[in-house]
């Protein structure tokens, strides 16, 4: 669903780009103004997609894309109001946002049967959401003995496996960030079968790098001798930098 939607925005904006180098009609597409629109219908799809609502990050995104909107149509002589109006009277969406989520929270709702993948519904053994600030998990000595998801709204994320005790079997990890800087750390002797993307930025998955804007995604399959126990991941990143790391296991002692 997500993939449609893209794909139907840029080609939209594809024809409209034409129309206005043809000469054909004057829509005021200038570089900046459709990237803020860009980045902020990314942000607001972010801000649906973990399966509750994220209020903070559904303003920030209305904020971001009203600033590109009426940029495009001021530039056009639509309209008197200009993006830059709207950055400077439209911060209150934000402030209002993050006064919604300290009020009343984030919801589990409708969201959920629409914009939550199946494979997304049926992860329940272990789960830690946040939406704002730094999430660091596995700086002390910690047990991976099931299943964990990760999901995360706007801040810098760290995962790190190699100070963990990882029991023997396969353990499927599910990491999903909006906006920010992330970093997963795998230990050896582990299988591993990785499958990361980003949405706009940088991935670099064990030193092999892509970055732009439009989708990237990259997969790894490492295959450990005589090992026990096997790390399945998938880490999303909507806007930022994602990194995997393959790092020697720390000796760690349980206690």
């Amino acid at each position: 669903m997500k993939q449609r939607i893209w794909g139907f925005i840029l080609l939209v904006l594809g024809v409209l780009v034409l129309l206005e180098i043809t000469g054909v009609y004057n829509l005021g597409l200038a570089f900046w103004p459709v990237v803020l629109l860009l980045l902020g219908i990314t942000i607001i799809w972010e801000s649906i997609s973990f399966g509750v609502t994220s209020w903070f990050l559904l303003g920030l995104g209305l904020w971001v894309g009203s600033i590109g909107l009426f940029g495009i149509l001021s530039n056009a002589g639509v309209t008197e109001l200009t993006g830059s109006d709207l950055a400077r009277y439209g911060w209150p969406l934000v402030l209002v946002g993050i006064g919604l989520s300290m009020l009343i929270g984030d919801r589990l709702r409708i969201k959920e049967r629409f914009f939550c993948s199946k494979d997304d519904k049926e992860r329940s053994s272990f789960a830690k959401m946040r939406h704002i600030g730094d999430l660091y998990h596995g700086r002390a000595p910690w047990v991976l003995d099931r299943d964990h998801d990760f999901y995360h709204g706007i801040g810098d994320v760290v995962i790190d496996f190699t100070t963990a005790e990882i029991k023997t079997g396969t353990h499927k990890i599910f990491l999903k960030t909006g906006i920010g800087e992330v970093t997963v750390r795998i230990p050896d002797g582990v299988n591993i079968d990785v499958e990361a993307s980003v949405g706009i930025g940088e991935l670099d998955l064990f030193g092999e790098t892509r970055s732009g804007f439009g989708g990237l995604s990259l997969n790894r399959k490492v295959q450990a001798e005589e090992a026990e126990a096997t790390l399945q991941i998938e880490a999303r990143l909507g806007i930022g930098d994602l990194r995997v790391e393959y790092l020697p296991a720390l000796s760690v002692e349980i206690r």
